[in-house]
């Protein structure tokens, strides 16, 4: 990721805390033994490194610094998310395509994704974690 511009500061190595555990619970509802499996409490994970003002480390002005090919699997498909084979979208103020578009659908064209891309990049991510796919 360096030669897209990321280093090796804009990661961090984090303990896979009860908090972080539910969250992933709440994010895929009925796989919380497959979650504690994958991400045990004595574990940790990377995750991106936060700014001083809470945002993403790698979010500049006009977005992420990275190329959307180079991003990770979570940052490509946020703010989408499929929960119940129903593909949806997180609401976050501070999202600037979010406060550009005015619904699902002109958020996908703004970000120059399709709900194909959206259910591709969900399917990688959840190989990539280790979960099962969902039929």
């Amino acid at each position: 990721m360096e030669a897209a511009g990321a280093s090796g500061l804009d990661f961090a190595c984090q303990a896979n805390t009860n908090a972080f555990v539910d969250n992933l619970c709440r994010l895929f509802p009925g796989e919380a033994q497959a979650i504690t499996r994958l991400f045990p409490s004595s574990g940790f994970h990377d995750r991106l490194a936060i700014a001083a003002d809470g945002g993403c480390a790698l979010l500049g002005p006009e977005g992420c610094r990275l190329p959307r090919p180079a991003r990770p699997l979570y940052c490509r498909l946020f703010p989408f998310w499929i929960r119940a084979r129903r593909e949806l979208y997180f609401e976050f103020d501070k999202c600037l395509a979010q406060r550009e578009a005015r619904g699902g659908a002109s958020l996908l064209m703004r970000l120059g994704m399709t709900s194909e891309n959206v259910r591709h990049t969900y399917s990688e991510l959840r190989m990539a974690w280790g979960l099962p796919e969902r039929k």
